[in-house]
């Protein structure tokens, strides 16, 4: 009898060793599948309201910036920070789309200014894509917060209170295109003219081509022009609002050189197709295909718009 509960004691015991969930520390990571793991998992929707970034942020699930750096390019928060800062790093939450990408929430702070990332990885544990979420200590507001909701759509809100019967408040909500590997914008709802920077995920790479700049018609309507990788390739990056916010459409992709002054957008999985037209310092856009997965169904992707001449670099000072 004593060994019969001797041998079940033992296979409690395995079981419940085979069952114990190891937990990774920041100090261990090392392959891209660590880092993933590392953020707790949490239900969605996951909401993360301003208030939450005012309490202390929990010190054991900080990065280091090397750490960070591995997983998650330095660009996804140089354009908020500032390239000589050096903010810290802590892992929120993690929400995973069946067989698809990985959601990622990671605040970075750096003095009084705090932002919550929302970062996409794929099934392989590769980065995607990053976005802020919610941000605290760069403009004034009554009230925010971002929220993955259980549908993967993706939404910012803020609202500012000018009295008690006259609140202002702006709401956006994204969704994740694979496609286009980028975050689409495909609701707005303001009752305000809030005047908000659009996210350019192209901003700051190279721009030697000799297409390469911004061709602007104003800071809602514009197109990024960036290097390929080869000269008969180009980045690009075309964002437009119009009819009141009621006509939107973003896209993010790559384009090949047909001729010397065109370039054409193509995909093998997606119907869209882009031409570019370039004439003296001017971008003139021609939709080919069926885009409806990048705009609102009334507006499409054509447009001319002008180049933007570039800041003459400052002189030193003798």
């Amino acid at each position: 009898m004593k060994k019969y509960f001797l041998c079940l004691g033992l296979l409690v015991l395995l079981f419940a060793c085979k069952d114990k969930k190891t937990t990774i520390k920041a100090g261990e990571i090392v392959t891209a599948a660590d880092f993933v793991a590392f953020y707790p998992e949490v239900n969605l929707p996951y909401i993360i309201a301003d208030t939450m970034l005012a309490r202390k942020p929990n010190a054991a699930m900080a990065f280091d910036l090397s750490t960070f750096s591995k997983f998650v390019p330095d660009s996804a928060w140089k354009k908020d920070f500032g390239k000589n800062a050096s903010p810290k790093f802590y892992a929120l939450g993690r929400a995973k789309e069946k067989e698809k990408e990985s959601y990622l929430f990671t605040e970075v702070t750096a003095g009084n200014k705090r932002i919550v990332y929302l970062a996409c990885f794929n099934n392989d544990n590769k980065f995607l894509k990053a976005m802020p979420l919610l941000k605290t200590g760069f403009e004034r507001y009554t009230s925010a917060y971002g929220m993955l909701d259980s549908k993967f759509q993706i939404s910012t809100y803020r609202e500012t209170k000018k009295s008690a019967d006259d609140i202002l408040f702006k709401r956006n909500i994204y969704f994740y295109d694979r496609n286009g590997d980028n975050f689409t914008l495909i609701v707005t709802e303001p009752n305000e003219d809030i005047i908000e920077d659009v996210l350019n995920p192209i901003d700051t790479m190279a721009a030697t081509h000799k297409y390469a700049g911004d061709y602007v018609e104003n800071d809602k309507n514009f197109v990024s022009i960036r290097d390929g990788k080869n000269a008969s390739e180009m980045v690009f990056f075309i964002h437009f609002e119009k009819n009141d916010g009621k006509c939107n459409g973003e896209l993010k992709g790559s384009a090949r050189f047909i001729s010397p002054t065109v370039a054409q957008f193509v995909k093998s999985d997606n119907p869209c197709s882009i031409e570019f037209t370039f004439t003296g310092n001017k971008v003139t856009l021609k939709e080919n295909g069926r885009c409806g997965t990048y705009r609102d169904i009334q507006c499409f992707f054509n447009e001319s718009y002008s180049k933007k001449k570039a800041p003459k670099p400052t002189k030193p000072k003798k």
